[in-house]
């Protein structure tokens, strides 16, 4: 998959991902294996990594790309 995430949307989901694993391990029960952390961690972590692989599948599904690309054409 080539490289669809960028900018800004890059940022929020830096940020975001990693609050996510956090609440859901400290707020949401995940550290005592309830399923609302668990899920949040899960999404926390899902995000986390489309921000530093800048790959996200769902925006490829739904033919979203905010990585800025320079065209040499």
């Amino acid at each position: 998959m080539r490289e669809n995430v960028g900018g800004a949307d890059r940022l929020v989901r830096a940020a975001a991902g990693p609050a996510l694993l956090l609440l859901g391990y400290a707020r949401w029960g995940g550290r005592d294996g309830e399923l609302p952390g668990l899920l949040a961690m899960l999404g926390g972590a899902l995000i986390t990594e489309t921000a530093v692989t800048r790959v996200c599948p769902l925006n490829e599904v739904l033919g979203v790309d905010t990585a800025r690309r320079v065209s040499l054409d």
